[in-house]
């Protein structure tokens, strides 16, 4: 049972990751850790929580004001779980071990090698921007992005991740209910991947001049996805559930 919690600042564990990485991933296999987005976000955007995650931290703190990147790598996380998912295997400590020097490095974690592709085939419902009723101007792609753990993953000085993120994006349509036709988007030979700390993040976008405005998301914990024919259920961009969905078909292999 842990004993204590540290509280730290997202610029603090930087820090302290930078000092010593070994006696902090030490530290979280045996004892709780917290990160808290840092005083400057002042638009309340929120950090990567997937780089403290890998780095064993066990509460990640995030603004709920804002829907953003992290905010779904979090529902990624934890949908569906109560808030409480066990730590893959390397990350947990063992009974009555609390140094640093008897503990399992991190070097020990069994990473693989992935190949994923995902074929979309048709969306159905897919909720409009927001402020957006125009659906006859509504021109929608798809675009997926994987979430890994890169070969020298550090946490950048804004708390977002830099390495070890993929991303592959559909053609243009036209209208809420689009047939893609089976568009195959590719991730081939991506090593170091832990499954259980890996995520797999749809979103779909209008496709304007300049920003192209969210209109619909999901992730999914890479764990998670099963292989063959799915329907990926879309939220929009508050964090509800719509009644959109992709249709899209998943050939994933980890070796």
């Amino acid at each position: 049972m842990p004993t204590h919690i540290f509280s730290l600042a997202e610029k603090k564990v930087i820090d302290v990751h930078e000092e010593n990485s070994k006696a902090l991933f030490a530290h979280n296999q045996n004892y709780m850790m917290r990160a808290y987005p840092s005083g400057m976000r002042i638009r309340s955007s929120n950090l990567d929580p997937a780089p403290f995650w890998r780095k064993g931290i066990q509460i990640v703190a995030l603004n709920w004001q804002r829907w953003d990147e992290g905010m779904m790598l979090n529902e990624g996380m934890f949908a569906g779980t109560h808030g409480y998912v066990l730590k893959p295997e390397g990350y947990r400590g063992s009974k009555g071990v609390t140094h640093v020097e008897n503990v399992v490095p991190a070097s020990q974690i069994v990473r693989k090698t992935l190949d994923l592709q995902i074929d979309i085939l048709a969306a159905q419902n897919i909720p409009l921007p927001p402020g957006d009723d125009d659906a006859k101007g509504f021109k929608p792609y798809v675009k997926v992005e994987l979430h890994i753990e890169g070969p020298e993953e550090h946490i950048a000085d804004d708390g977002q991740e830099r390495e070890g993120e993929y991303k592959e994006r559909t053609q243009t349509l036209r209208g809420r209910d689009p047939d893609f036709g089976g568009e195959a988007l590719k991730f081939t030979g991506i090593t170091g991947v832990v499954e259980e700390l890996a995520f797999v993040r749809f979103t779909v976008r209008d496709d304007e001049f300049g920003r192209d405005d969210l209109s619909a998301w999901a992730c999914v914990r890479l764990n998670r996805l099963r292989g063959g024919y799915r329907f990926v259920h879309l939220s929009d961009c508050e964090g509800h559930l719509t009644e959109g969905v992709l249709l899209v078909r998943v050939t994933k292999l980890l070796r």
